[in-house]
Formats: structure tokens, sequence, C-alpha cells
């Protein structure tokens, strides 16, 4: 199952691109494809994305996922499951003033 994948700042110089194609196997969940994309990118993806000082597997503060312009916290969370040809947005924390 082909997913969409478009990242910002940070994150887009973690993936190496602004857009990839990631596929995925069937019935998968937005946990499923950032757990892919950090085996696949490593630590300098995972801690961008996850909040890896606690037990549990949670987004960094600030950091958001969209799926096809919806806020996963308005779905299903990171259990939010993905079908063929979503795009997953990923947006870093935004500073300013």
């Amino acid at each position: 199952m082909k997913i969409k994948v478009i990242a910002f700042g940070p994150l887009k110089e973690a993936l190496g691109a602004k857009k990839i194609e990631v596929d995925l196997r069937d019935s998968p969940r937005v946990i499923d494809l950032l757990l892919h994309l950090s085996e696949k990118f490593g630590k300098n993806f995972s801690e961008r994305v996850f909040d890896l000082s606690g037990k549990d597997l949670v987004l960094a503060p600030n950091v958001k996922v969209f799926v096809n312009g919806r806020d996963v916290d308005f779905l299903d969370g990171l259990n939010t499951k993905l079908n063929e040809n979503d795009d997953v947005y990923l947006i870093p924390p935004a500073g300013g003033g």
C-alpha cells in the first residue's frame, strides 16, 4: 500500500526530501508508518518525531501529523488507519513571535 509522506523543516531534512512515497503492508496505522520511517532513517528521524524521554511511544511536543489534511489528534491519534494513496504531513514545531 503506497502512502505519500510530506515533511517540513527539520523533519524534511531527516528524510532527505520534502516528499517521499512509502510502501507499507495492508492496514497500516500512523504509528506503523512512523516506526517504518524510524527504521529507515534512523535516530535523527526518531529523535525529531518521538518524545523518547518516557516509557510510552508518543510524538515529540508540538510535532503534528495530518492525514489528508486532518490532524490525527482529532481522528484516532497514532492508531489512525491509513489507506492507499493517503497523504501524511509531518509538521515540526514552529517558532516565531
